[in-house]
């Protein structure tokens, strides 16, 4: 088995609320209804748009490598996103960003 890899820049990136989604990609989410999609978060990778409520806690466990990050989803059996509350220099997390990685192996 190869060994699990992560990949980031530890960029932080724009949370976007429903309500800021054009109405072509209220439609790629359409099992929100309108009043739904408001409140929901989403953000933007590699061209990509990604909704946070599809992507699952990581617990304690999970893979080593998974340990630094908040949530994942998946892709393949093989590959997908891990996410990343960033935390203000109080200590406080930065409800208005996400960091992002790829995983795979």
């Amino acid at each position: 088995m190869s060994e699990l890899k992560v990949v980031t820049n530890w960029h932080k990136r724009d949370l976007i609320y429903g309500f800021e989604l054009t109405e072509n990609e209220r439609q790629e989410f359409d099992y929100y209804n309108d009043d739904e999609i408001q409140d929901q978060t989403f953000f933007r990778y590699k061209g990509e748009l990604y909704d946070l409520g599809e992507f699952m806690r990581i617990d304690k466990n999970a893979p080593s490598a998974f340990q630094n990050f908040d949530g994942y989803s998946s892709d393949s059996f093989f590959s997908g996103i891990l996410v990343k509350y960033p935390k203000e220099e109080w200590g406080d997390y930065d409800t208005e960003h996400i960091i992002v990685a790829w995983y795979y192996c």
